[in-house]
């Protein structure tokens, strides 16, 4: 029965009061808050507030709250990185292989043009036509001249072009898990009992918010 103040059940069944962490607050991870806030509260359940409303307890459970939990973070931190404790993981690998690619191409072009060019000319010249020509002309005149031609033509064009490009060809090997060295079951013995010993840490850091006269 309290005898100064209230006893936090008090303010935790009081059903039209509100949750007792309706703040927001860091820790040191959020997955595990809410088992931390039950032990708190089952810890400290018969105790009475060290402040005389429930407004300035809240308030002042937060501020304690950022005020410490900045240092049991990193300490969380440590802890598991000092117990080689990687959550339930001992291997954790990741290599990286990089291979060089290079290409190469090459392309020929090559273009043949042959062929013939005939060509047929006259020229005659009628001053005073006497007589008539025989040179496949029915007309008459002075004179007269006939020019055949004959062109053979062969173009031979060779094209060639090369291509050549590089590139890099990554590839990435991902192992995790458990190789053996440690069980699972001992590994997550001990992540247990790095949590048991901060929550507990954690607690008892906020025992002077509470009335310590019996």
């Amino acid at each position: 029965m309290a005898k100064y103040t209230l006893e936090l059940r008090t303010i935790i069944d009081d059903p039209y009061a509100p949750y007792l962490f309706n703040f927001d607050y860091e820790f040191y991870d959020n997955d595990l808050k809410s088992i931390f806030e039950n032990k708190f509260m089952e810890y400290y359940y018969f105790d009475e507030i060290g402040f005389p409303t429930i407004q300035r307890f809240k308030h002042n459970l937060k501020s304690k709250l950022h005020m410490i939990m900045p240092y049991y973070k990193k300490l969380y931190e440590t802890e598991l990185a000092s117990k080689d404790i990687n959550f339930l993981l001992n291997k954790d690998l990741k290599e990286t292989f990089i291979r060089e690619v290079e290409q190469n191409s090459s392309l020929e072009n090559v273009t043949n043009t042959f062929g013939t060019n005939e060509g047929n000319s006259l020229g005659y010249q009628a001053d005073t036509p006497q007589s008539k020509l025989s040179l496949d002309i029915e007309r008459y005149a002075s004179s007269a001249n006939k020019d055949i031609s004959n062109t053979n033509y062969n173009d031979n064009s060779n094209t060639n072009s090369n291509q050549n490009s590089q590139g890099n060809e990554k590839t990435e090997l991902i192992s995790q898990g458990n190789i053996g060295t440690t069980s699972s079951a001992e590994l997550l013995e001990k992540w247990r009992k790095v949590l048991i010993n901060i929550d507990e840490m954690i607690i008892n850091d906020l025992q002077d918010l509470f009335m310590q006269v019996y």
